[in-house]
């Protein structure tokens, strides 16, 4: 026997193959050959396969298949996810996939899986997809916790490995929208994606044109009922498609990394509109998770404000759990740096995350908001209705007023008041409102000077 073929098989052994090969009655066919499994192109950070090689191997997978079925399916851990998440789960992940099973890591946040499936057992992929979500439930890394799963078919999307891996990474996208775990791709899907590409390829010039524009929704004292400021919200104004409301734009942001101009374009039109307005009323402004990863946020913050002489005390930024937690995030800084220009930092969604309370107690937040999920159910749901009580409590503890998001009824408001809340917003006060909506608002109560209000109307 030549001695080459057993060294190339140990060889293959002890690397991180891209075929995991264990006997399972409900799946046919063999392992690569030895050199044809070192000869795959990998992913450096994994081992396992790469795009091309994943391509290439799966290619030659379905010439083989014959009659039987090729499944594709997609673990996508988002756009929010940090560098090398992917390769964080790759290990747990492979070591768990069936017979013959093909891994490969085929984009920055996705690995996929290929397998061959027997006519007579054709829920093999959906048994593999929600093994897989469980077991992407137990990883300690948020990224693993809320990745996606997308699954798509050869007997349904062609013969063909570009088309099937399109198809599972749409799947797995619109699972993130809809806040699935796992769906199967479906035709009309493709047309949802070609509408994100679309929006995705204007993205940007609607960000520099100013076309996504400041929306304001009113924060109120929930005692007296007087306006104390605006959380600045993002409305895509469209020449022809009209209002387009930030669901169908944000994570889109996110994905080609322009959530950041994004930000600072809705914050730069909203400050300079509100310059003159009455000096209590403070706009408050949403930072995503990606965003608190920039080392240089806290700067262009300030400059900013610096560049349109608005005061740092009437600005509020709102950061989410998220921020706190992130291990690529530098939001403890960031906070501190802002903080000691005079911005205002509030604790967005609480209550939904996993925040230490350490946190709360160490870095310098001005108010909590409780999630809008908390204040909507807590009439109906006792659970609910005591997390916004303890949240109450919490807050009374640290000395950091609370604020309750999400008030939509006279019922919410009241038992909130009852409960000693002190500060809410919600569509009880008003829903979000364009600038020129807003400035109506101010000078009916007599907020902004009435000649500026004056001009801006007749402008």
């Amino acid at each position: 026997m030549e001695i080459f073929p057993i060294i190339a098989l140990l060889g293959a052994l002890a690397l991180a193959t891209v075929l995991i090969i264990r006997r399972r009655p409900d799946l046919r066919g063999g392992p690569p050959s030895p050199r044809l499994n070192r000869a795959i192109p990998r992913d450096p950070a994994t081992g396992l396969s790469n795009r091309h090689g994943f391509i290439e191997t799966g290619t030659k997978a379905l010439t083989r298949a014959g009659d039987r079925v090729v499944a594709v399916i997609a673990i996508d851990v988002g756009p929010e996810a940090p560098a090398g998440a992917i390769g964080d789960v790759a290990p747990a992940i492979t070591a768990m996939l069936p017979t013959d099973t093909l891994a490969g890591v085929v984009a920055p946040a996705q690995l996929a899986c290929l397998l061959t499936v027997e006519s007579h057992s054709p829920n093999a992929p959906d048994q593999l997809a929600g093994r897989l979500t469980s077991l992407l439930a137990q990883q300690d890394r948020a990224a693993a916790r809320t990745a996606t799963i997308g699954l798509a078919r050869s007997d349904r999307e062609g013969n063909s490995i570009e088309r099937l891996l399109e198809a599972a990474d749409i799947a797995a996208t619109v699972a993130r929208t809809r806040g699935e775990r796992s769906l199967w791709f479906e035709k009309e899907m493709a047309v949802q994606r070609r509408a994100r590409d679309t929006i995705a390829h204007s993205l940007p010039e609607a960000i520099e044109s100013g076309a996504i524009a400041p929306y304001f929704e009113p924060v109120v004292d929930l005692q007296g009922g007087e306006l104390l400021g605006f959380e600045v919200l993002a409305r895509w104004e469209h020449p022809v498609h009209g209002t387009i409301a930030p669901a169908h734009f944000i994570d889109i942001a996110r994905e080609n990394n322009l959530i950041s101009d994004l930000t600072l374009s809705v914050m730069r039109q909203a400050l300079a509109a509100a310059k003159d307005w009455d000096t209590r009323l403070v706009l408050s402004v949403n930072f995503a998770v990606p965003e608190m990863r920039d080392p240089w946020l806290a700067q262009k913050v300030i400059r900013l404000l610096t560049e349109l002489g608005y005061p740092p005390s009437r600005l509020e930024i709102e950061l989410t759990e998220g921020a706190l937690m992130d291990p690529h995030g530098i939001a403890p800084s960031i906070i501190e740096s802002l903080k000691a220009q005079g911005v205002r930092v509030a604790l967005d969604d609480f209550g939904t995350g996993v925040s230490s309370l350490t946190h709360l107690r160490a870095l310098p937040f001005d108010r909590i908001k409780i999630d809008h999920s908390i204040i909507t159910a807590m009439m109906d749901d006792p659970a609910r209705a005591s997390i916004a009580d303890a949240i109450l409590r919490l807050g009374e503890s640290l000395h950091l007023p609370i604020v309750a998001e999400g008030v939509e009824s006279t019922r919410i408001a009241e038992r909130l008041r009852a409960m000693g809340c002190t500060i809410g917003q919600g569509y009880l006060f008003g829903q979000p409102m364009s600038l020129m909506q807003t400035r109506r608002m101010l000078a009916e109560q007599r907020l902004i000077p009435a000649t500026v209000t004056s001009q801006r109307l007749a402008g």
